[in-house]
């Protein structure tokens, strides 16, 4: 039955904004990378610079962005079309978010082919091959730490807008990365759990610097593993804490 509510949502974004989104961000990046190594920032290297940038704060910028282009389908309409018809508003919600994380796990695996083929012009196309997977694994890791804030996001771009939404996940995964990545609190701030699974699976610092292999930093794999539990957790317990809230918006209507 989800299904159904997964293809209705699918639907209404044929040939629109968030599909070629897909397309857009990673070659924002690629942009974005070019003019931090011209300018000198990038000392990581290329690919360093594009995994940075993608944790702080690309990811999260392009999160908001896309909450809010799927709220703003049903917003021109002022729920109209939406409360109007017999329909599950939580399967609605879940539904929502499923196309988004989906979307942004196309991002991620565009991002690792391009780390693939970025770490081949600069170490050899032999070495880059073996180190594919390794490449897909790592950007599929910091989707799971980045799946939470889309249930988040799209209560947040209803409640605030979409002006607020960008700013307090710009601010946040800033502040998260910068200040808490390397702490032990960044447990309980998820913001930063991206930048520290990036020290981790790609050994590059917030500050783009390359780390030392023994460097306290990097999380064991029992704490990885625990990082990705505690991700998927707290997506899913906001997935449902907010697909309750989004089914009785009806009734406020």
């Amino acid at each position: 039955m989800l299904r159904t509510y997964l293809k209705a949502e699918n639907l209404k974004f044929k040939r629109s904004l968030f599909r070629k989104l897909i397309l857009f961000i990673p070659a924002a990046l690629i942009l974005i990378s070019m003019v931090f190594i011209f300018i000198g920032i990038g000392l990581g290297g290329f690919s360093s610079s594009i995994v940075c940038n993608w944790c702080m704060p690309i990811a999260s910028l392009s999160i908001a962005i896309l909450c809010h282009l799927v709220n703003n389908k049903d917003q021109k309409h002022k729920y109209r079309t939406l409360y109007s018809l017999p329909i599950d508003l939580k399967k609605t919600f879940i539904s929502k978010t499923i196309l988004i994380a989906l979307n942004l796990l196309i991002i991620s695996l565009l991002l690792s082919f391009i780390t693939v083929i970025s770490e081949g012009i600069s170490s050899g196309v032999s070495i880059a091959t073996s180190h594919t997977g390794y490449y897909i694994l790592g950007y599929c890791l910091l989707w799971f730490s980045l799946l939470w804030q889309i249930p988040f996001c799209l209560f947040l771009d209803q409640k605030v807008g979409f002006v607020g939404s960008v700013i307090i996940n710009l601010f946040a995964s800033a502040f998260g990365g910068l200040f808490f990545s390397l702490t032990p609190l960044f447990w309980f701030f998820p913001y930063s759990w991206p930048a520290r699974f990036m020290v981790t699976l790609f050994g590059v610092l917030p500050n783009g610097l390359l780390v030392e292999a023994d460097s306290r930093h990097i999380l064991n794999l029992g704490e990885s593993s625990l990082l990705v539990l505690v991700s998927l957790l707290a997506m899913l317990v906001l997935l449902v804490l907010f697909s309750r809230w989004y089914g009785r918006q009806v009734y406020r209507k």
